[in-house]
């Protein structure tokens, strides 16, 4: 990923929309604050969690800014207290601890962080879900990424990212990756063209379905996830790649 230099990098970015909700005016008068550190990215607030996230690393020269955002969510989700966790989000709030499942694991969150050893993305990705605690019931409509709004542009980084990697790890064996779902707590479901259906719940309110065909003499292996219509009540579209990113790594690693 390319750093940002220059304001007219910044100012690419950023929504240009010139809304002036911010102090500096404008989006370009913003960006050039930005970097000279007259003003936090945090200033504009037309930007959603995941490009912010996106930006920030892009300012940065080391992953640092992953543990320091991950520290500001916890510490905005902290503050108003579990308690006060939507219901919704499908988390388990007991005393002064969070309980909620991700792809197939009982993560347990408290004021001092979780429980066990995750990936920066991962626990990124939990508190995301968290801070954003969307409402709504699900629509049982399976959706391809390309189809959710803003889906288009990123469906390529999806397919890549998610899809073929997925693909690849069935073709060279089937057991291992199909092992790998059914302990990450996937199950097989009917009524697709494939014999290889599987639900797998990344997050309460966020089933993807995984379908995969596998190699014939003509064809390598293909892989197909879905995800609920209502996904984008609960994860913002960028964030919904980098589910889909996770879920490669948990099914590779619990391989």
């Amino acid at each position: 990923m390319t750093n940002i230099r220059k304001p007219i990098d910044l100012y690419k970015k950023l929504p240009r929309t010139n809304c002036g909700r911010c102090p500096s005016g404008s989006c370009m008068a913003f960006a050039v604050q930005v970097l000279r550190k007259m003003t936090p990215l945090s200033g504009c607030r037309e930007l959603n969690e995941t490009l912010k996230m996106q930006i920030e690393e892009m300012l940065s020269d080391s992953g640092d800014w992953k543990e320091i955002r991950f520290k500001e969510l916890l510490d905005e989700i902290s503050a108003s207290g579990f308690s006060t966790m939507p219901r919704g989000t499908g988390a388990l709030v007991k005393d002064d601890t969070l309980k909620i499942y991700y792809i197939g694991r009982e993560i347990t969150l408290g004021w001092s962080g979780f429980n066990v050893p995750l990936d920066i993305m991962d626990r990124l990705l939990i508190l995301m879900y968290l801070r954003q605690a969307g409402s709504g019931a699900l629509s049982g409509m399976w959706t391809a990424f390309r189809d959710f709004k803003d889906g288009l542009i990123r469906s390529e980084s999806f397919h890549e990212a998610c899809e073929i990697p997925l693909a690849k790890m069935f073709e060279h064996n089937e057991d291992l990756v199909l092992k790998s779902l059914t302990e990450a707590g996937a199950e097989k479901v009917k009524g697709f063209s494939t014999d290889y259906s599987y639900v797998i719940n990344a997050l309460p309110n966020l089933p993807m379905l995984v379908l995969m065909w596998p190699a014939d003499e003509e064809f390598g292996a293909d892989c197909k996830v879905l995800l609920d219509s209502s996904a984008t009540e609960f994860l913002d579209i960028e964030a919904l790649l980098y589910l889909g990113m996770a879920l490669v790594r948990h099914v590779r690693g619990r391989g």
